[in-house]
This record gives structure tokens, C-alpha cells and sequence, in this order.
């Protein structure tokens, strides 16, 4: 009976789940870098957008600590999620502007 009740409610997560990875901008974004050549300038563009989020996130936390309403630490948590996933984009990125040196100089490989 409990799985009859669950069944909804899963399913909307679910929906929305794959909603989110198709439209999110973060997510749009991370897709459009993954599909173009590696480049130092859409790493750096990453590193400020990561560094902007960061700001962002001070802000609204500084706020709510202030006394704003609660439900901003979600928005906070957003914020630093998304901060955390341009970060290690923008290290994707950097590793693959240069795919033979990171490993030719790598010490695990004998040469």
C-alpha cells in the first residue's frame, strides 16, 4: 500500500530530476564545454564564473546570517554547488588543453 502512495511521488522526482539536467544553466553550460575544443580562455571564463559564484554565495549567506529568511540556505547550497561543478570543469579543461604533457611528465610512468 505504501508503494502505491510512493509510486507518485517518485516519479515526480524522477521527472524533475531529468528536467533539471536537461535545462539547468549550469548544466547547459558545462554540456556546451565538454562539446567544444579545451581552450585557456573558456578555463579562465570557468574560474571567474566559479569565483562569482563563491561572491554570490558569501552574499546570501552573510544576508541570511543577518536575519533574511531561512530558506536562502538553499539558495546558498545552490550557489556553492554550482561553484564547486565550474571548478572542476574548469580543471577538465585545463588537463585536457594539454593532453601529452600531463602524463609524459607524470612520475607514476617510466619512461
Amino acid at each position: 500500500m505504501i508503494m502505491l502512495l510512493a509510486l507518485p511521488v517518485l516519479l515526480a522526482v524522477a521527472r524533475a530530476h531529468r528536467y533539471l539536467l536537461v535545462y539547468a544553466p549550469s548544466n547547459v553550460l558545462i554540456r556546451q564545454v565538454q562539446r567544444s575544443r579545451p581552450t585557456l580562455r573558456a578555463c579562465a571564463t570557468l574560474v571567474v564564473l566559479a569565483a562569482g559564484l563563491l561572491v554570490a554565495m558569501k552574499a546570501v549567506a552573510c544576508a541570511v546570517a543577518a536575519g533574511a529568511p531561512g530558506w536562502l540556505n538553499l539558495v546558498v547550497l545552490v550557489l556553492a554547488w554550482d561553484a564547486i561543478k565550474m571548478a572542476w570543469v574548469a580543471i577538465a579543461v585545463l588537463i585536457g588543453c594539454f593532453p601529452g604533457r600531463a602524463l609524459a611528465s607524470s612520475p607514476l610512468i617510466d619512461s
